[in-house]
């Protein structure tokens, strides 16, 4: 079965992105646990069989994103390891890492967190990503173009820096990974530079 690719938002730096109010950062990933009510109204069942599940390859605003929802809950996120900070100075990414929740049948809410550090390895900050991806009938795409998501960066003792949530932006998709069929758009052709 042919998937369709998805196509990322190109010629955006991640930071860029933040700094204009993107709703939706980085790529999809978790933070926060789950409480005790949400705890007893997801079940070890239903957490199992919830269609987010899986390793997704995800277009956000600000680039690709490698996401694996577990079925306990936790999500973890491959990101590029840099991007451009502030000023055009890079900063070093870690993995996203966070928590999930069902929000109905086929909705999750997630908080994710990523460290931001510079070429010394000392922390300049964190960005958290809330998330609401709904994953298709077809459980083979997802899309989160809810406004109540987005990014809160935080600086390095912890002092919110932005709060985007909220403020909407361009919406995340995803493809379903699988093996022989990772998800990764294909080219699109370019046309051929004349010769003389």
């Amino acid at each position: 079965m042919k998937r369709n690719p998805v196509s990322p938002l190109s010629g955006l730096s991640r930071r860029a992105v933040l700094g204009r109010g993107a709703a939706v950062a980085a790529a999809l990933g978790f933070g926060g646990q789950l409480s005790n009510a949400d705890a007893q109204d997801a079940t070890p069942d239903a957490m199992a069989n919830h269609p987010i599940v899986g390793t997704w390859y995800v277009s956000t605003p600000a680039g690709p994103a490698l996401a694996t929802f577990f079925a306990d809950g936790t999500n973890i996120q491959g990101l590029p390891a840099t991007q451009a900070g502030p000023n055009g100075v890079v900063e070093y990414v870690s993995t996203q890492v966070g928590r999930w929740k069902p929000e109905g049948e086929r909705g999750v809410h997630f908080t994710g967190v990523q460290l931001h550090s510079d070429a010394n390895g000392t922390l300049t900050g964190t960005v958290t990503i809330d998330a609401h991806p709904v994953v298709s009938e077809d459980g083979q795409t997802l899309l989160d173009d809810n406004p109540q998501s987005g990014p809160v960066i935080r600086d390095a003792a912890g002092n919110i820096v932005a709060d985007l949530r909220g403020t909407g932006g361009p919406p995340a998709m995803g493809v379903r990974m699988d093996v022989g069929a990772p998800g990764i758009p294909e080219a699109t052709p370019t046309a051929a530079t004349p010769t003389s």
